[in-house]
C-alpha cells in the first residue's frame, strides 16, 4: 500500500479535529505562514492539504487581508455530489431514484409519526399554507412554479429532519438533492425553459399534504407511510409524462 503524503497525513489531523469540535465551524486556522512553521512542511504541502478539506466541505478558503482558511460544518451536497455521480455513472434511471426517494421517505414519515412534536408539525403545517397561497395567487409563470416546486422540496425536507433520526434524514436529504439537480439540469436543456408546466395537478399535491398531516396528528404511523409511499407513487406518474422513466439520470453536462 501506498504510504500517505505528508499533505494527506496534515489533512486527516485538521479533519479529526474538526469532526470531533476541536476546531469549531466558523474560526479561522492558523495564519500559514505559522502552521508551516510548525509543521515543518512547504507551503505547497500545506495548500495540498487545505485542498483536500475544501473538496471535502470542511474548510472554505477565504481571500483578502484577513483571509485564509475558515472551517466550517459539513454539509451533504458534497456528498450528494458523489452520490449522483456514482448513480449516473452506474446507468440509474429515473425510475431507480423516484422509487428509492418514496421508500426513504415513508421510512421518514413512519419514524416521524410516532415522534412528531408541536414544533415540527407547525413548521409543516406552515409549509402547506404558503403552498396555499402561491397556487391562490395563481402559478402563471416559470417563477411562480418553481417557487411552488422549491416549498414541495421544503416539504420533504422537513419531514426529513423531524423524523428524528439523523442516518434516514441524511439518506433522503441527499437523494433529494439528487433529484433537485437532476430537475434543473432537465429544465435547462429544454427547448424553451421558461416554459410553464402543466399545473392541474398542484391542489391533489397540496391535499394530500394535508392528508399526511392529518394522519401523522392521529399517531397512525402505518397509515400515514402508506399514504405518503402511495402520494410518491402518483407523483413520479406525473413527472414521467414529460420525462422517461427509463432515462439515465444526468447531474453533469
Amino acid at each position: 500500500m501506498r504510504p500517505p503524503k505528508v499533505s494527506e497525513r496534515i489533512a486527516d489531523s485538521l479533519r479529526s479535529q474538526i469532526v470531533r469540535g476541536e476546531i469549531t465551524p466558523g474560526s479561522m486556522l492558523p495564519p500559514e505562514k505559522r502552521m508551516v512553521d510548525e509543521l515543518g512542511v512547504s507551503r505547497p504541502t500545506l495548500r495540498e492539504a487545505f485542498r483536500i478539506l475544501e473538496s471535502e466541505g470542511l474548510i472554505t478558503v477565504l481571500t483578502g487581508a484577513r483571509g485564509g482558511p475558515q472551517v466550517r460544518w459539513p454539509d451533504l451536497s458534497v456528498a450528494s455530489r458523489h452520490i449522483g455521480l456514482y448513480l449516473q455513472t452506474r446507468g440509474t434511471t429515473l425510475a431507480d431514484l423516484l422509487e428509492a426517494r418514496a421508500e426513504f421517505s415513508a421510512s421518514c414519515v413512519r419514524v416521524l409519526t410516532g415522534r412528531r412534536t408541536p414544533e415540527g408539525l407547525a413548521e409543516l403545517h406552515a409549509c402547506v399554507e404558503k403552498q396555499r397561497r402561491i397556487w391562490a395567487a395563481g402559478v402563471d409563470t416559470a417563477n411562480d412554479f418553481a417557487r411552488w416546486v422549491s416549498l414541495t422540496g421544503d416539504f420533504h425536507e422537513l419531514i426529513a429532519h423531524h423524523c428524528g433520526n439523523k442516518t434516514l434524514e441524511a439518506q433522503a436529504k441527499s437523494l433529494g438533492e439528487v433529484l433537485g439537480a437532476h430537475r434543473a439540469l432537465s429544465i435547462r436543456r429544454r427547448e424553451d425553459p421558461d416554459a410553464i408546466a402543466d399545473t392541474s395537478y398542484i391542489p391533489s399535491v397540496i391535499a394530500a399534504y394535508a392528508e399526511l398531516l392529518r394522519l401523522i396528528e392521529t399517531g397512525d404511523s402505518a397509515a400515514a407511510a402508506e399514504h405518503w409511499r402511495s402520494h410518491l407513487q402518483a407523483s413520479a406518474d406525473v413527472v414521467y409524462r414529460n420525462r422517461d422513466k427509463d432515462s439515465v439520470i444526468s447531474l453533469f453536462e
